[in-house]
């Protein structure tokens, strides 16, 4: 039975989005049937203004997508079906956002292929473990990085020892993925972990080359390479002897995927998470909760 919708200024919405179509001479109804089909979501939601749709609400949605039966041919929507729902959700934003009607747009996830195999992560009791098992300030301060400050591979060989600002207790990355800059906070522990490294340890590396930029430092003074920070990441690894931990494929992105987690499930919100992992698009961050079947619980 198809369903209408009951809200009038869905329905106004609704038409003025369906010229917006029209104009653009794009075939079929595809795309204002995936829009009333979201109008009808939120009204059953009991949102009937479009402007009380925030990022929270669309990534429930984008869930409800991921989950959704497919009627016809059994299972859930396909990969290309999900994308034509977010394709038209976010043209059906565009329109609103060039008439006026809305000022700042919610997010809109991008869809990967869910097929993939998702990335191991460490659970809270195995990070514990594994800094248990840390032997020098170093691994201390590559955990500290790696999990704690969510840092990429590429990130961690970058980080220059001016880029951790000690005494205001940010981390700066001055050139993430696609050349983005950010400013990740270190927590108590983290800033200790760090500092304890940077005054002590790298300081006692260096001998005479003081002059080196470089945060993580090998034993002869240089920058240490990403290949190598994983090893030692492996290292400490290979020392916790836990049969769940070595199962697993840990690497230094693992350890973003578990800070991601993590925050999820202490109920950070989705925008700081993609602010501080330096994500791009919501569903990054995302994606790491869905894949650990963690659900957000209804409206």
């Amino acid at each position: 039975m198809k369903q209408e919708l009951q809200t009038p200024a869905y329905q106004n919405l609704y038409t003025a989005y369906d010229s917006f179509i029209k104009v653009r001479s794009l075939k079929g109804r595809m795309y204002q049937r995936n829009v009333n089909v979201f109008l009808i979501w939120l009204e059953r939601y009991g949102i009937t203004d479009i402007k009380q749709v925030t990022t929270k609400i669309m990534l429930v949605y984008y869930q409800h997508l991921i989950e959704r039966p497919n009627l016809t041919r059994g299972g859930t929507l396909a990969d290309n079906t999900i994308k034509g729902h977010l394709l038209s959700i976010a043209m059906f934003v565009e329109n609103l956002l060039t008439t006026g009607i809305m000022v700042k747009a919610f997010d809109i996830p991008r869809h990967g292929n869910q097929d993939q195999k998702p990335r191991d992560y460490l659970t809270i009791e195995e990070i514990k473990l594994v800094y248990q098992h840390t032997e020098n300030p170093l691994e201390k301060a590559i955990l500290s990085v790696g999990y704690g400050c969510g840092l990429r591979r590429s990130e961690m060989e970058n980080l220059n020892v001016s880029d951790v600002q000690l005494s205001s207790g940010i981390l700066i990355v001055r050139s993430g993925k696609g050349d983005k800059r950010r400013q990740v906070p270190m927590s108590d522990t983290v800033l200790a972990d760090v500092k304890h490294y940077v005054t002590e340890y790298r300081y006692q590396r260096l001998a005479d080359r003081q002059h080196q930029k470089a945060f993580f430092i090998n034993k002869k003074g240089n920058r240490m390479s990403g290949e190598t920070v994983g090893k030692e990441l492996k290292k400490i690894l290979i020392r916790t002897n836990s049969p769940t931990i070595l199962d697993k494929e840990i690497t230094l992105h693992s350890l973003r995927h578990s800070i991601a987690n993590h925050l999820m499930e202490n109920s950070a919100g989705i925008d700081f998470i993609k602010d501080f992992l330096g994500h791009s698009f919501i569903n990054t961050s995302y994606i790491y909760a869905i894949k650990n079947k963690k659900r957000f619980k209804p409206i």
